[in-house]
């Protein structure tokens, strides 16, 4: 029987855009107006968090998963 290949997936680059684009947002939060401002603040609230649950997601992640096999097949 062959080894099932199993698929490694990276968390890494996506909390690495998050950080750019937090970044992006607060550089141009002074150039807006102040309504644009509070939704610029909302959203960069929501990227910290999800950055948060990113982090403890990948800590929980100890075992690699595999792909369902119709995914793999593709």
């Amino acid at each position: 029987m062959a080894k099932r290949k199993v698929e490694k997936v990276l968390l890494s680059p996506i909390a690495m855009q998050i950080d750019k684009v937090r970044k992006r947002l607060n550089s141009l939060r002074p150039r807006v107006s102040e309504a644009d401002q509070q939704t610029i603040d909302l959203e960069i609230e929501k990227l910290v968090k999800f950055r948060k649950d990113l982090a403890g997601f990948c800590r929980r992640m100890t075992q690699p998963f595999r792909l369902p096999l119709k995914e793999r097949e593709k």
